[in-house]
């Protein structure tokens, strides 16, 4: 894909200077394809990620450049490292993102980006908490937060406690899960009034993912009614592959409710993304367990409508 990418850049690749411009060039990529990424789900990118890794690592390795153009570079290696496995784990493929997660946290510590750094052990965390090992995802983004600046924005510690809300509502510890989320809903109220703005990789960061968290943790605490009302709200702010991934939580919620009509309203709305623009392992997946809670509805017509539709998903297993 890089094929006919400018002069500078194969001058680079053979040991030319990399300038100020190409690396804004670069970080103008990376930001596109993270675009793309929410809208398109990881199923489609993974090949582009991985392109644009072999760029930004084969550039170091090979061009000249300054030490704050070094730091510019080594910043973005860990950027798209985080992307490439990111976009793996969404595409199913969950030891080779833990991997580019490694490459991601190396390369932040060579930049001195710790509050990145801490980003990525946080979302490592939910490799380890999805494979079924709760305590090590407790362990990893503890580790993040006390490892992280301690002026770090607002913001970013609103991740990072909403992290460990869902770690330790995993764990079955609600009370600490409980006080870990209000902590995160406190700190982005704060960020809000101050207007600061976001770290650049974490623009995607917001309501919407405070209201999925707290969605999933009051399904697991039995608080339907909550957790129905927060996941709907998180759904309708979510762009189009975290609607996807969401819809099975909320169809989930729904049917612990006694709605099963409304169950597959909103597992029939995530099959329609994954019929369409995009394609992420993760929705169907999830789609996929929310299939077996139907067992016992086997025999109404909507259900058996439903699960020809899922098992006709081009990604559906």
């Amino acid at each position: 894909m890089w094929a006919d990418a400018p002069e500078a850049f194969a001058s680079a690749l053979t040991g030319d200077r990399v300038t100020d411009t190409m690396v804004s060039t670069l970080e103008q990529r990376v930001a596109a394809l993270r675009t793309m990424d929410e809208q398109l789900g990881g199923g489609r990118l993974l090949e582009h990620a991985q392109g644009d890794l072999s760029l930004i690592t084969d550039l170091l390795k090979s061009g000249t450049y300054t030490e704050a153009v070094g730091a510019r570079m080594y910043a973005l290696a860990a950027r798209i490292c985080y992307l490439t496995g990111w976009i793996a784990y969404d595409s199913g493929l969950r030891s080779a993102g833990q991997q580019y997660y490694v490459g991601a946290l190396r390369a932040s510590r060579t930049a001195g980006d710790g509050a990145f750094g801490a980003f990525v052990l946080a979302e490592m965390g939910v490799h380890a908490g999805d494979a079924g090992d709760t305590q090590s995802r407790v362990r990893l983004i503890e580790t993040a937060i006390d490892s992280a600046p301690k002026d770090m924005p607002a913001a970013t510690q609103s991740f990072l406690q909403l992290h460990h809300a869902e770690a330790m509502s995993r764990d079955g510890q609600t009370q600490q899960s409980a006080t870990a989320l209000n902590a995160s809903m406190a700190l982005w109220d704060r960020h809000r009034s101050t207007g600061e703005a976001l770290p650049e990789w974490l623009q995607w960061y917001g309501q919407a993912q405070l209201e999925s968290t707290e969605g999933k943790i009051m399904l697991r605490s039995g608080s339907t009614d909550r957790a129905t009302a927060a996941l709907e709200a998180s759904i309708a702010m979510a762009v189009p592959r975290d609607k996807a991934t969401r819809a099975p939580r909320l169809a989930e919620a729904r049917l612990a409710g006694g709605d099963l009509d409304g169950a597959l309203d909103a597992a029939n709305a995530g099959a329609a993304l994954l019929e369409g623009p995009v394609s992420s392992d993760r929705a169907v997946t999830r789609l996929n367990e929310f299939s077996r809670q139907l067992d016992k509805y086997s025999a109404v017509p909507a259900v058996r409508e439903f699960r020809d539709r899922l098992r006709a998903l081009p990604m559906a297993s």
